[in-house]
């Protein structure tokens, strides 16, 4: 019976185990540095993209474009 409620007494650890939360690790932004949830802040996200449309536009304009 020992080895049972050995069994027992793992199993029920294992359960405990897979449901507290896991550690939620905290983020800096790549860019400006400001704490958050992500690797990258909603407002620097869309500086990027901004940017990187500009860029588009701007080759484009010029006639390199795609071949």
């Amino acid at each position: 019976m020992a080895k049972s409620d050995k069994k027992k007494t793992e199993a029920k650890l294992d359960k405990e185990i897979e449901e507290t939360k896991p550690f939620e690790e905290r983020h800096h932004c790549l860019i400006c540095g400001k704490p958050g949830p992500e690797t990258i802040c909603e407002r620097c996200k869309l500086v990027v993209q901004a940017e990187a449309l500009s860029e588009k536009r701007k080759v484009e304009k010029e006639g390199g474009g795609r071949l």
